[in-house]
């Protein structure tokens, strides 16, 4: 039988590249260390799911307090951090001589804390012995090579890192029971290069890597003692074990905020349980738990609606053969959603938001690709971080991926802004706006001497008034009296005969005006003004429940709704600029949908028939001037 020699082992560099304390890989995660260990980990036990079974994956996070000496190698690791700083400390790297100070306090303490993290229907890692790129390997020596497919995330394998952000010295532990009843578990420190042999530091410096285990190539080990005095595995799967580990009191809320707000859909549609020491995540309690973080897991509570509620519309579209786009959407103006959609995988794992669809809208949507081919052609132009797509990325065809993209985005936009409409008589939450504008001042009464022009003035009550849209005649309509208009008189008020229809002013007789010509009518002998019927001029219409939207790159709906029936008239659109002037809109083309009739384009504007009123009113049209404006709808019935 062979003796291993089982011992930390820090490989030499040889003479090559030397490993500071900013470790790229490690870095992308601070700041967040504990939500990204959380999101990493659920994510590659997802990825490692049994196939043709219908178990859920089981992740298990659980915190242990233990005696510092207890952690594997212990004297040993601890000599290295001390030949680290003893290094280090005659360079000029004030943040390596910081963290090193750090660590070897806290390796130094009595105790410290452990978060085991085990998976469970899962497939283990395979080949913990072999030399294969993918598996263990993947997992503790290889860089930049990882080689999921497919529907599974973490392509570019930085998300291994994230452990290591939250141990006081970069310390994990590895443990595995695969399919092939393999059981392997092995230390890995992403350190510092120090050199063993100060006064030959050239020679002796180390990688930075280190491995507690098999010194004879850097394997894995069959049994570690001391993790299995902290949980024995009989059931295959993977463990990680972070020692030093240096989460706040809160992290138990975290990761339960994480697995909500990133797992959501695995864990509705039963793919995924979480426990969090004793606290369970499923989707039986899910219901309970999003009542509870509806507030800190914000963005996951909007999803958890569209999943939830009997409104969700739901929508379907095969994607160029390569599998199938699932659109879920809820609009409710009484709640006050996210204006988001959510993509996942087939595995349930939020991927990216899609966002900039509309500010008026109040949506929330959820979009599953579902299939492997589309969700690998996707995958593709995934940045690093994941919360994105670059359609550069695709490297075997980059147009045709700005077109996919594109495509997929416009649709999700159509349906969004074809189920939902805002309405003017709804208000609009502007995110960010109540922390620029001032509080109302809680003192009632204040000395008038002590007022000064300051910053610190509070602004009093405003009183915002609609604008006002002249409702008198058009220019050269007048209404006479009796059948006759005073020349001496522009508009004078009363009745033509007992109609009270509208009339023009016609000037009549010899007096000179300068005008004359310019207005309607013809010269008439005798010297007074003459007053007839004529269907003509302009009544502005009130409208209510206005709603204009962008539906396409210059193409619009319009929708309102009139008090009464409109037998003729024509429709402006119209632009409202900084000044409060108004420009009318050149339309192109239009298109009556409902509640009009005989819509067509005209030199004054949108000319229609039979408006229908208090019906909603739609009209579709397109703009000469494909620029976006703050558009408006005006009204205008014929006389």
């Amino acid at each position: 039988m062979i003796r291993l020699n089982i011992a930390w082992n820090f490989p030499n560099n040889g003479c090559g590249q030397t490993r500071g304390i900013s470790d790229a890989g490690i870095e992308t995660f601070t700041g967040t260390e504990i939500q990204s260990l959380a999101r990493e980990i659920c994510q590659n036990s997802l990825d490692a799911a049994q196939e043709d079974t219908s178990l859920e994956v089981v992740v298990e996070f659980e915190r242990y307090r233990i005696q510092s000496n207890d952690i594997p190698g212990y004297e040993t690791y601890k000599s290295k951090l001390n030949k680290a700083y003893n290094y280090w400390s005659n360079r000029k790297s004030e943040k390596t001589i910081s963290y090193l100070k750090k660590a070897i306090k806290a390796i130094q303490n009595p105790t410290t804390y452990v978060l085991r993290i085990s998976d469970y229907n899962t497939t283990g890692l395979v080949d913990p012995y072999g030399d294969s790129d993918d598996g263990w390997n993947a997992l503790t020596k290889i860089d930049g090579g990882a080689t999921k497919t497919g529907d599974k995330a973490g392509a570019f394998g930085i998300g291994k890192n994230a452990p290591f952000c939250n141990s006081d010295y970069r310390l994990v532990f590895y443990r595995t029971l695969n399919a092939e009843n393999e059981i392997a578990a092995q230390g890995v420190s992403r350190f510092i290069s120090f050199p063993e042999n100060e006064t030959d530091a050239l020679r002796t410096m180390t990688t930075g890597f280190g491995y507690y285990g098999n010194t004879d190539g850097n394997l894995p080990v069959e049994t570690i003692t001391e993790l299995d005095d902290l949980q024995n595995r009989t059931a295959v799967g993977t463990d990680v074990f972070v020692y030093g580990f240096n989460a706040s009191t809160t992290w138990e809320d975290d990761v339960t905020c994480e697995a909500l707000e990133n797992f959501l859909m695995a864990i509705h549609k039963n793919k995924l349980t979480v426990f969090i020491n004793t606290r369970k995540i499923n989707a039986t309690n899910l219901p309970a738990l999003m009542e509870i973080y509806k507030t800190k897991a914000r963005q996951s509570y909007c999803y958890y609606k569209v999943l939830s509620s009997p409104e969700t519309k739901v929508f379907t579209k095969d994607f160029h053969g390569l599998g199938k786009l699932k659109l879920s959407v809820l609009v409710d103006a009484k709640e006050k959603l996210n204006r988001k959609v959510l993509v996942t995988r087939t595995s349930g794992m939020k991927l990216l938001t899609i966002g900039n669809i509309s500010r008026l809208i109040s949506f929330s949507g959820l979009l599953e690709m579902q299939g492997k081919e589309l969700n690998e052609y996707f995958r593709e132009m995934e940045t690093p971080s994941h919360d994105k797509w670059v359609p550069g990325r695709y490297t075997n065809n980059p147009v045709q991926a700005k077109e996919y993209h594109d495509e997929l985005k416009q649709w999700v936009r159509e349906i969004i802004l074809g189920l939902g409409e805002y309405s003017s008589d709804e208000e609009i939450e502007v995110e960010g706006l109540s922390s620029v504008l001032q509080k109302e001042s809680s003192s009632e009464t204040q000395n008038s001497d002590s007022k000064k022009e300051d910053l610190h003035n509070t602004i009093g009550d405003i009183l915002i008034l609609p604008r006002t849209i002249s409702q008198g005649k058009p220019k050269g309509l007048f209404h006479g009296n009796e059948g006759e208009g005073q020349s001496n008189s522009r508009d004078t008020q009363g009745n033509v005969g007992q109609g009270g229809f509208p009339a023009t002013r016609t000037l009549g007789g010899n007096r000179q005006r300068s005008k004359k010509y310019t207005h309607r009518g013809t010269v008439s002998q005798g010297g007074r003004d003459i007053v007839h019927e004529k269907y003509s001029g302009d009544t502005y219409q009130p409208l209510k429940n206005i709603r204009i939207m962008k539906i396409e790159n210059g193409k619009f709906k319009a929708s309102f709704e009139v008090p009464r029936d409109v037998r003729a008239g024509h429709i402006e659109i119209v632009t409202v600029g900084e000044n409060g002037k108004f420009n009318k809109l050149q339309v192109r083309s239009v298109t009556g949908i409902s509640a009009c009739e005989n819509v067509k384009c005209s030199s004054i504007g949108i000319s229609f028939f039979n408006l229908k009123g208090n019906e909603k009113v739609v009209i579709e049209f397109s703009l000469v001037d494909s620029r976006d404006y703050a558009m408006e709808v005006n009204v205008y019935e014929h006389n």
